[in-house]
């Protein structure tokens, strides 16, 4: 320590000291360059950072943009597609409405032709049955006005068709219509047994159970009554199979008839029609006397050539 009324000088640092002083500084110095040096290098890079980030965004806001409108152009393409479909539709239904307005025109039309002819037909009746009712008072009034004045009365005559048939009352009609005549030799009419005809009758060649049962009692109708049709039936085309192509062996046969009236004279008479008459000639000659189901045959020629005629 100083004494009173000295004067005190600082003491005068050392070079160590300083020296260590100058290092210190130096260090000091480098370290704040360091720190902005590193300062500056983390900027640059968020701000290199920070450019990539917005560049990345740019790129998603386009993609998404991209997507957006392919998006958008594909719903355009479904609704053009829409659009499209929905006119077919359209256009399909006002076709199918005119063609069902088309349909009940021409239906309305049929009707109401029909009924204009169930009219006409129905006033034409009327008209034909006036002038019938008309004839007919005609008629009688003519009677009664010949009566007052004392005229005979007398039958008017019988229409044209039934002139005809009195003409030919001297032939049998039943023989003429079925070839067969339920008297047989005694009928009072003629039977005009035809020399050659392109059909050849077989009396009594199909038979059946219920034929049978009939043909033992005539007297019973209804002794087949126990046999059902499909047997029947079932019998007809066993038969028509078996002799058919017997038939057609000796020439072209344009008809087969086989009648299943339970009548005596046509019980099971078999009808067949040739194209000739020469065709007919030889099945006659090779069928007559033949047996068949244990029975001979008897053929003879027929008359019948028209069918429609051929009723009993």
């Amino acid at each position: 320590m100083a004494a009173p009324g000295e004067t005190v000088f600082p003491e005068k640092p050392s070079h160590k000291k300083y020296r260590a002083a100058l290092k210190k500084e130096k260090r000091k110095k480098r370290r704040q360059e360091l720190a902005r040096l590193r300062d500056s290098g983390l900027a640059q890079e968020e701000e290199e950072e920070d450019a990539f980030i917005e560049e990345q965004q740019l790129e998603e806001e386009k993609l998404l943009e991209r997507e957006r409108q392919k998006l958008h152009e594909e719903w355009l393409l479904r609704e053009q597609k829409a659009q499209e479909e929905f006119r077919i539709k359209k256009e399909k239904e006002e076709a199918a409405r005119k063609r069902q307005e088309e349909q009940e025109r021409k239906l309305k039309e049929e009707w109401e032709e029909q009924q204009r002819k169930e009219r006409e037909e129905e006033e034409q009746k009327l008209q034909e049955k006036r002038e019938r009712e008309e004839a007919v008072q005609k008629m009688l009034d003519q009677a009664e006005n010949e009566l007052e004045n004392g005229a005979t009365w007398q039958n008017p005559e019988p229409p044209t068709d039934l002139r005809i048939m009195e003409k030919d009352r001297a032939n049998c009609p039943f023989y003429s219509k079925t070839g067969a005549c339920r008297f047989g030799d005694r009928c009072s009419r003629k039977h005009n047994f035809p020399a050659s005809s392109p059909t050849l009758l077989i009396k009594s060649m199909f038979t059946t159970f219920g034929m049978e049962q009939c043909r033992r009692d005539d007297y019973d109708p209804d002794a087949s009554l126990e046999y059902s049709e499909e047997e029947t039936y079932q019998q007809f085309l066993d038969f028509y199979d078996d002799v058919l192509p017997e038939f057609k062996n000796v020439g072209k046969v344009i008809q087969f008839k086989v009648s299943c009236n339970l009548e005596p004279h046509l019980r099971g008479n078999v009808y067949v029609q040739y194209q000739s008459e020469e065709e007919c000639q030889a099945a006659l000659s090779l069928f007559n006397g033949r047996w068949y189901a244990g029975r001979q045959l008897q053929c003879e020629f027929c008359p019948v050539t028209r069918w429609k005629m051929a009723i009993c």
